[in-house]
């Protein structure tokens, strides 16, 4: 087992919202400045509904540790704080440690909330000077989530803006795993535009888009995630340019290569990560919630529309026009089901005895020392989920 091997459990609970208590047993600190708007509720034709709240913990264990006591590390969570469909209430966040099994007295057990305008909020939790321990630490948020209704018809009134706002000009950049200049995905762009012309609605263009993306793969083989009690490193995924070279990947690989479409014809686009029921059973099943990803797309006069190319693979075809819903785009009475974590992702290449596998997702916990290394730092992640109970938000 590799010395930085990172074992995972997150576990989503209900519990009562009442007021938070003044913060007296951790130590919080936030920091930056105030949080992007881009976390703004939608608007026009665009509107989110009933709302959930959950309580995410992370335990995070490193079994054996060796750290020079002349550097200062930290244990990083990339936990996206603010969007349009969810929100995290930067007090709610709670950190224990302990080392060989002992707690460690709070003073050592730092927690910082960084918030930026770039949207990648982290938070930190400094590891304590002892040198060839086994680190243990919980972390512990709650998080509010909406359901979301989009009313076509007013959507497609829209037309392309001049400009995006700023806040949305970083979701049109290539990224790990995502490259909209690569060449295969810009021959998907040459024949989605013999599709589409320069006076189709963004709306339509955009479900365009994402059913070509959909259904570029000939296999969709790996698997993901994991389902209630069984461990995994984490997200399964090539990024894709690797998926289409190879036209294998998962689910993941199939929401990347619809950003990276999206971004080459011009939208602002992001994935998300989080909790997700993949299975045919209801969205409310407590057992089937894995790590999974879906995606976003910027509209105008809408903001932020969610997308499920999974979904659209499997149950959108040539025949269904644009112009009619698709189960899947940007309406879903069950969207608050979904448990959000993060925008970020952070591709590792595996190491040798990883068969065909070609790279990890592993966006839950990285090391402060490893982040100005793309591709290096833990890579043995094991990831367990599981989904106890829910409860209703207060808006």
């Amino acid at each position: 087992m590799s010395k930085w091997m990172m074992m995972v459990c997150l576990v989503v609970t209900m519990f009562a919202f009442a007021p938070l208590d003044p913060l007296t047993d951790q130590s919080i600190v936030e920091t930056g400045i105030t949080p992007p708007p881009d976390g703004r509720p939608p608007t026009g034709a665009l509107q989110r509904t009933d709302s959930r709240k959950w309580e995410i913990t992370l335990n995070i264990d490193l079994p054996l540790f060796h750290k020079n006591d002349a550097v200062s590390e930290s244990i990083i969570v990339p936990v996206s704080i603010l969007d349009t469909w969810w929100r995290v209430d930067p007090r709610s966040f709670r950190a224990k440690v302990s080392v060989d099994l002992f707690p460690v007295a709070d003073v050592s057990a730092n927690l910082t909330v960084n918030q930026s305008r770039s949207g990648d909020s982290r938070v930190e939790i400094s590891i304590p000077n002892f040198v060839d321990f086994r680190l243990r630490t919980e972390l512990t948020w709650v998080v509010e989530t909406w359901s979301c209704q989009l009313d076509e018809i007013a959507a497609a009134k829209e037309q392309m803006p001049a400009a995006w706002p700023e806040e949305v000009q970083r979701w049109r950049l290539a990224s790990p795993g995502i490259d909209p200049q690569d060449p295969q995905i810009q021959e998907l762009r040459r024949q989605i535009l013999q599709r589409i012309s320069a006076d189709t609605p963004p709306i339509y263009a955009a479900k365009e888009i994402i059913r070509t993306g959909s259904r570029s793969l000939k296999n969709g083989d790996h698997k993901e995630g994991n389902s209630f009690g069984i461990w995994s490193r984490g997200l399964e995924m090539r990024g894709s340019s690797q998926a289409l070279a190879t036209e294998i990947g998962s689910e993941s690989d199939v929401a990347c290569i619809c950003v990276a479409l999206l971004r080459s014809m011009g939208f602002p686009a992001r994935p998300v990560i989080g909790l997700v029921d993949r299975s045919k059973r209801s969205a409310n099943s407590l057992s089937n919630k894995k790590l999974g990803m879906w995606g976003e797309v910027y509209l105008p006069n809408c903001g932020w529309v969610p997308f499920d190319s999974d979904w659209i693979r499997g149950g959108v075809s040539a025949a269904n026009r644009l112009d009619q819903p698709w189960n899947g785009f940007g309406s879903d009475s069950e969207f608050n089901e979904r448990v959000p974590i993060t925008h970020e992702l952070d591709i590792y290449q595996t190491k040798a005895g990883d068969g065909n596998r070609v790279a990890s997702f592993l966006a839950l916990c990285r090391l402060k020392t490893k982040l100005d290394q793309p591709g290096q730092g833990p890579t043995d992640i094991l990831v367990q989920t599981a989904l106890i109970s829910r409860g209703r938000g207060q808006r």
